[in-house]
This record gives structure tokens, sequence and C-alpha cells, in this order.
């Protein structure tokens, strides 16, 4: 999928699914993104190279989180052949609901430009096409990013989790 890219509308910007080959450029968007949008709430290990990267080739390898199940997909967004973001879900059994946003991170200088919305429809789109109806995040409760999921229609299941149980809804939100 292409989108224009919002800070030149000239050049486009890429949606595609991401691979292993992707996993450092990954961590690296996950560590950038973490420092610059909430260093208030990260702790170390969270933004710990080696930790983000072996915790990625867990994921791919389907091996995490337990809940998970196999089916899952990470789309990225490239920007002059460089990521800027990514969404990261999969099946799950979490809540008795039928799917999961594992991560998703936008780097500061793309955000609040549409692009987290077309991920997370793009995200949507791949769930129906896998029958999944209903979807859940986890959030930290002092995490100002819980205001995107809020605004597209997601519900508190408490404090920290916020779930979909029609992901329909998704496509009824704001872009």
């Amino acid at each position: 999928m292409t989108i224009r890219d919002p800070f030149n509308t000239d050049r486009d910007m890429t949606i595609a699914i991401a691979t292993e080959a992707d996993i450092d450029a990954l961590a690296d968007v996950e560590i950038e993104s973490k420092r610059e949008s909430i260093p208030e709430i990260i702790e170390g290990f969270e933004i710990d190279k080696e930790a983000r990267v072996n915790r990625w080739v867990t994921y791919f390898k389907g091996t995490s989180p337990q809940t998970s199940k196999r089916a899952r997909i990470v789309y990225k967004a490239m920007s002059q052949d460089r990521i800027v973001g990514y969404l990261a879900g999969h099946l799950t059994t979490r809540f008795n609901l039928d799917a999961e946003i594992q991560s998703f991170y936008i780097l500061k200088s793309h955000q609040r430009q549409g692009l987290g919305t077309t991920l997370l429809k793009q995200f949507a789109a791949w769930l129906q096409s896998n029958h999944a109806t209903s979807l859940c995040v986890g959030i930290a409760p002092e995490n100002q990013y819980k205001a995107f999921y809020l605004k597209h229609k997601g519900q508190y299941i408490n404090d920290h989790w916020i779930y979909w149980a029609d992901i329909n809804e998704l496509y009824l939100s704001p872009s």
C-alpha cells in the first residue's frame, strides 16, 4: 500500500509487511519513539537494544506472548527507505478476544499525520481476513497515547487494557 508522505506530498510513503530482516530497524523505531514520545514513563529495559531485538526474534518465531496464536503480522511504514513506524499484531486468546496489538510505534516526527490510523485500519483489514472480530491492546494508564485508541472508539477493559468488541468500529472512527 502506498500513501502520500505527510511531510513531502511529492513523495510516497509505503506500508509493507515487515520480516525478520527488519528486526534491527523495528527495535530502533521502538526505542527512538519511546525516548521521544514517552520518556517520563519508560524503564531501562524498555529501551535496551539487545532486549528489544530478542523480543522481536521470539515474536517472529511465534513463541511470544503466551496468549498469542501463530497468526501474526507486522506492518511497517517506510519513508525514503527508512522504517518510520509499525504496528505488530496477532490472533490471541487474551480476554476471550480474537486479536491483540502487540506493539505500535511511530517516530514522533511522523505522528499526527494519519499514519497511525492508516496502520490501524490496515491491521483491521488483516484481522477481518483472518475471521477476527474483536481486538485488544495493552497500554500503561499514564501513557498519553491511549487517547489515540479511545479516539478510534476503543473502550476500557481495565486501567491497562483497551478493546473493540467489533473491529468494524475502526472503519467508522475518525481518520
